[in-house]
């Protein structure tokens, strides 16, 4: 899995790259950068999503955030959603959504496996 959380922080990294000319890049360059920034944890350390309270809490409050730009966007989605902009921020909501998720469902799950095996 942690190659898997590798390629996602960087794909993340180069979707916020990617924010240069649009008109309101700071937001989501920071959008992909928290994204990629969870993924990155869990690539490095993913015992600090457990363990480390501002981890513990705040990637699953981010999960929530982007699902919440997601569904409030959702409703662009339709034929033709590759020319509408709010459609595409909703897939990038979803996908910074999907990702972060990922990496706490996998930080626990290897919480999990480390303390059944008595690790921790």
């Amino acid at each position: 899995m942690r190659a898997v959380h590798i390629f996602l922080c960087v794909i993340l990294l180069l979707f916020a790259a990617l924010q240069y000319n649009d008109p309101d890049w700071s937001y989501w360059g920071l959008v992909y950068l928290l994204a990629a920034g969870w993924s990155a944890l869990a690539a490095q350390a993913p015992q600090r999503l457990q363990s480390w309270p501002p981890a513990r809490v705040g990637a699953p409050v981010s999960v929530l955030l982007f699902l919440v730009g997601f569904a409030s966007l959702a409703h662009q989605l339709g034929p033709g959603w590759i020319h509408d902009e709010e459609a595409r921020e909703a897939l990038g909501y979803l996908i910074c959504a999907v990702t972060t998720a990922l990496a706490v469902w996998d930080a626990r799950r290897r919480h999990s496996t480390a303390f059944q095996r008595g690790a921790l």
